[in-house]
């Protein structure tokens, strides 16, 4: 790859935010916390209450595609006797929070109806054999730079970039996640559901994955051992708190791994690879409604899993907070708050191999009492998970 190349082909997917807009008002993108609001004040009364019976728990509503809560909240569907309270615009917001992804994306975000699709898919070369930044950060120190020689770009060829491609998401209004760039590919995901690897070079599209559910976080390539032909995955995150490893050449499923049961639990950060063992981080929408006077807040705490990269097994889960939530008040208007809770993860653990440590920051305190682990850098043992410090 040229100079120029890696970073123009950088550049289209940065300049790629505004595709796909013309279908979607950027006030809907899944990450619109205002549905999980909506949610709870006008459908929490049976969805998820245990007295309710035939009501479809809050997870399993979340696994459902967009177009079908919408659909049961108008006028002609199952829920249309609460829907009648929404507007169009409020359907739509809970229809794609509570599903994690753009109504009508899972129709055209396929890579096979796309027009520019690759006409080959060669198998990769090794990684070191181009320029590359691979997931968030350059090493597993988490550093934001490296060297000129190291890219393929100097400072003065910055004047000199052209856009080169660019690259919409069909039906996305978001694009929070960073793109990877190894071996010659870009790997990215977007709040459409479908996670994609392209050309850098041309920026035609090798395939795509249906996640199912917006992705936020950078992926991380690296080798992968015992999967048959599969040589390299690449490993990321999902808006269900899912893990999944897929081949880096063919998209195709190695392993799936979920990280946190509760039901707004999620991954907005990229994974670290160190050693064989895959560190995620794992965060929570719960907080946006903390605030909410009749949400019963807060049950969600953050955490770091270590998952074994070759087949997803969980080997440890760092909570930020150890002490699980119990009930501490109950206000005049009779909703029972929990805690202590939150403390999301977002943002990529780093490593420090010589002292055996893996290094995270930590999000507010979402109930009382706060901690010492929220609002807080921390440091737990690379090969148990066990706390070594906070601060």
């Amino acid at each position: 790859m040229s100079t120029r190349f890696l970073a123009a082909a950088m550049i289209g997917i940065a300049g790629l935010f505004a595709g796909g807009r013309a279908n979607a008002q950027a006030a809907m993108a899944p990450g619109t916390e205002s549905g999980f609001a909506l949610f709870h004040k006008k459908c929490t009364t049976c969805h998820g209450n245990p007295a309710v019976d035939r009501a479809p728990s809050p997870e399993a509503i979340r696994s459902m595609p967009p177009e079908k809560i919408y659909e049961a909240l108008g006028p002609d569907g199952i829920m249309a006797a609460p829907g009648a309270s929404l507007s169009d615009t409020e359907r739509r917001r809970i229809a794609e929070f509570m599903s994690g992804r753009p109504l009508g994306s899972g129709c055209v975000g396929a890579a096979a109806a796309m027009a520019n699709q690759c006409r080959e898919n060669p198998p990769l070369p090794d990684p070191a054999s181009a320029p590359q930044w691979n997931g968030w950060s350059t090493d597993a120190a988490n550093h934001r730079f490296q060297s000129a020689a190291a890219a393929g770009i100097r400072a003065q060829d910055v004047p000199q970039l052209r856009l080169k491609w660019a690259f919409g998401f069909p039906a996305g209004v978001s694009a929070n996640a960073e793109p990877t760039i190894v071996s010659r590919r870009v790997f990215v995901g977007s709040d459409n559901g479908f996670f994609y690897s392209l050309d850098a070079a041309s920026g035609c599209v090798y395939w795509s994955f249906d996640v199912g559910s917006t992705v936020r976080g950078a992926a991380t390539v690296a080798p992968i051992k015992d999967h048959a032909a599969s040589r390299y995955a690449v490993y990321f995150g999902d808006g269900r708190a899912n893990v999944y490893a897929l081949d880096a050449r063919s998209g195709a499923l190695l392993w799936k791994s979920r990280v946190d049961e509760h039901f707004v639990a999620r991954i907005t950060a990229g994974p670290r690879i160190f050693n064989g063992r895959l560190l995620v981080p794992v965060s929570s929408s719960e907080g946006f409604s903390a605030g909410t006077p009749d949400y019963p807040c807060c049950t969600a705490r953050g955490s770091v899993v270590a998952l074994d990269a070759g087949t997803g097994r969980r080997i440890w889960k760092a909570w930020v907070i150890a002490e699980e939530p119990k009930p501490y008040a109950t206000p005049p208007n009779g909703v029972v708050l929990s805690g202590p809770s939150g403390g999301s993860v977002w943002n990529t653990p780093t490593v420090d191999a010589r002292r055996h440590a893996v290094y995270f920051g930590t999000g507010d305190a979402w109930a009382a009492p706060s901690t010492a682990t929220t609002d807080a850098i921390m440091a737990v043992d690379i090969g148990s998970g066990r706390v070594l410090w906070a601060y």
